[in-house]
């Protein structure tokens, strides 16, 4: 595990906590079952250098979970200081901001548990709330001078651990109340629902009651006296001291040089004068003849250091990860952030805008992350492949091994060209694929190469040779997680929704097909062969199996039957992938190419290498099982077509010249001479 790696991103330096893995291991054994992993989080550019983080929506709900904390924490603050003061306690308003907030904490955590799915959303919300948690408590003795000036001098940091040790057990409670609620919904094991990292939070007060600690620990004076009770002028100034002591030590002493130069061998980025911070040393040194305990920190003391260096390289480690959470703001329509500073130092002051694909958290909400996504689809589908594969199963182990290897090579060769378009395989199907994208042009580009390596495959003897078809569309899709691993790469989610149906519903085959379905069924029924042929036979004789003969005579075609059935052996795309080829940040020129009576838009798409020529058709609505009729649009390879001889339209965008050219189709068609009538019989 390379965890280091994501915590690069969050400029953080770390005083007391290596860079190390083994060192990781030996803070938080279980870091890898309950720290969340950071993710990549594009700009507008999305081939821009991405940020890496945890990406949480900021908004009216947000802001009230906060200030439903603050006003709770201002108010068992007075409660905690009456106690100190007087004695006398008015508990009446504590409480009443402890419900509201306690309501909100609740929705929150219900909301990540049950939604998490293996995913730690409930973990990225407390990295995202401890960061408030911490502030308001980091500020809290100076809360209770405001209140009572000599009372927060005597005890304001006994104050401080007062009011934390109230407010922890209370959310505790809350989280062990509301896991349970969602283990009895979702019949899960509730020792597996409650979030590791709130019990971190609960064993090491640095993480919920400071934001920053410096390595002269100037920070931890209220931890010290409020909590250790002892005294931390004393205690730094011997720990001070104790760092002068070694470095003299390794100068004058040999022995312990030499040791030194072993333990930071183990460790290359660790030097001499950090072994202080190994846990284990400074007992190592304690037993040593030249070391003064009454001027060096005690035996007590020794403990102390040794407890405190365990908590804070978790503090340093959860810190980190914490720095990581970026505000995402809803700005006219789009998502922006104040991007962190690669130098360090906050944030910048200039706000970028993300990519339209990003799915910030916002733990007010019931999903959290929203499972619906609008994302490019590729499907394709190889035309009977279960058929064919039936039949090689009967033709021999050496034609059988010959097949799984052509479409080895076959799938390989489509994988390698999605990735350098940069598709995301999202379902294999056997016969076929989906891939998923953000950029039309990109997915119309694959399209047609991977109709080219079909060809290429054919010429190789490929045995599944009854052709491919492919459909492309913009549509809705829900995320399913199934996996959840250490980065993006590993985690896999699967792609269901309306999306998939369309596509699915766009490769299904001939529209023949219902005419076979219909008459197995009523072969089942009963009816002899010769009464389904005959019932059926008129259709076939006046070509109403919805045969066109004219496009049926190309390598890869696609039309709309008679009846409104789509029949698709080539490329199709519907209306509202097409409509988005433009908004890829290309537009015209656009030409007009010709096949026959049939008329293209024709495109040019930049690959860097080439260009590749496409083209396009509206043709019309098609009658889809189970959705409502759509317009489809056909694709085709324009390899042929050399644009520099092509006439070109004058339209600006790539719809208008599609509307313009199915206008002069439907003209053209008009205006051709009708087929004479058939003579009817008179009976």
């Amino acid at each position: 595990m390379k965890f280091f790696s994501f915590l690069d991103a969050s400029s953080c330096t770390f005083t007391f906590l290596q860079r190390d893995e083994e060192e990781l291991r030996r803070v938080m054994p279980d870091a890898a079952d309950i720290l969340p992993v950071p993710q990549r989080i594009f700009l507008k550019d999305e081939r821009a250098t991405p940020l890496l983080g945890f990406p949480i929506l900021t908004n009216e709900r947000t802001q009230k979970l906060r200030q439903a904390l603050e006003a709770y924490l201002e108010r068992e603050t007075r409660v905690q200081t009456g106690m100190f003061k007087t004695g006398a306690i008015e508990t009446r308003a504590r409480d009443q901001t402890w419900r509201a907030y306690r309501d909100l904490l609740g929705q929150a955590t219900k909301n990540t548990t049950r939604s998490s799915f293996g995913r730690r959303y409930t973990s990225i919300f407390w990295l995202y709330h401890s960061i408030a948690v911490s502030r308001l408590f980091k500020e809290l003795p100076r809360r209770v001078c405001r209140f009572d000036l000599e009372t927060g001098r005597q005890h304001g940091e006994a104050i401080k651990y007062q009011v934390f040790d109230r407010f922890l057990d209370r959310v505790l409670g809350l989280t062990y109340d509301a896991v349970q609620s969602v283990a009895t919904e979702t019949e899960e094991e509730q020792v597996g629902l409650f979030p590791g990292i709130l019990n971190r939070m609960r064993d090491n007060l640095l993480i919920l009651t400071e934001d920053h600690i410096s390595p002269d620990l100037s920070e931890l004076s209220a931890y010290l006296r409020g909590h250790l009770e002892i005294d931390p002028i004393d205690f730094r100034h011997r720990v001070q001291l104790l760092h002068e002591w070694h470095r003299a030590r390794l100068v004058a002493d040999p022995d312990l040089r030499s040791y030194a130069i072993h333990l930071t061998k183990l460790n290359p980025g660790e030097k001499p004068d950090q072994l202080l911070q190994r846990p284990g040393y400074l007992s190592f040194l304690a037993d040593r003849r030249d070391y003064d305990s009454k001027r060096l920190l005690d035996p007590q003391g020794v403990r102390t250091w040794e407890s405190l260096l365990v908590k804070l390289k978790e503090f340093e480690l959860l810190l980190a990860l914490r720095r990581l959470v970026i505000p995402i703001r809803e700005k006219k329509g789009h998502l922006v952030c104040q991007a962190p500073n690669p130098r360090g130092g906050g944030y910048l002051s200039q706000s970028v805008r993300l990519s339209g694909s990003t799915r910030p958290f916002e733990f007010m909400t019931p999903w959290v992350v929203d499972p619906l996504v609008r994302r490019f689809g590729l499907i394709y589908d190889i035309a009977d492949f279960s058929a064919i594969v039936s039949v090689l199963k009967y033709s021999g182990r050496r034609d059988e091994d010959q097949s799984y290897h052509s479409i080895f090579r076959f799938q390989r060769r489509v994988n390698q060209m999605a990735r350098l378009h940069s598709l995301k395989l999202e379902k294999y199907l056997g016969d076929g694929a989906l891939y998923s994208g953000r950029h039309p042009r990109r997915l119309l580009a694959a399209a047609v190469h991977l109709q080219r390596f079909y060809r290429q495959a054919l010429r190789e003897r490929f045995p599944f040779d009854r052709g491919v078809r492919m459909a492309l569309n913009y549509g809705q899709y829900r995320l399913l997680p199934i996996e959840e691993g250490l980065t993006d790469k590993e985690r896999r989610y699967e792609f269901f929704g309306h999306g998939i149906i369309e596509l699915s519903r766009l490769v299904t085959g001939k529209a023949t097909q219902a005419i076979e379905t219909v008459k197995r069924m009523l072969l089942s029924l009963g009816y002899s062969a010769d009464e389904v042929e005959g019932f059926f036979r008129p259709l076939v004789e006046r070509r109403l199996d919805l045969v066109d003969e004219s496009e049926q005579g190309r390598d890869f075609f696609a039309y709309i039957s008679r009846t409104g059935e789509l029949i698709n052996e080539g490329i199709v795309a519907t209306d509202g992938f097409v409509g988005r080829i433009d908004s890829d940040g290309e537009s015209a020129p656009y030409y007009l190419g010709l096949d026959g009576p049939r008329r293209y838009v024709v495109l040019t798409i930049d690959e860097g290498t080439g260009s590749l020529i496409v083209g396009l058709r509206r043709l019309g609505a098609a009658n889809l099982k189970g959705i409502e009729s759509i317009t489809i649009y056909e694709i085709v390879d324009g390899e042929s077509w050399d644009v520099k001889t092509l006439p070109r339209l004058q339209s600006s965008s790539l719809n208008t010249a599609l509307e313009t050219i199915s206008k002069s189709e439907e003209l053209l068609r008009r205006s051709a001479p009708q087929p004479a009538a058939e003579p009817k019989e008179i009976g």
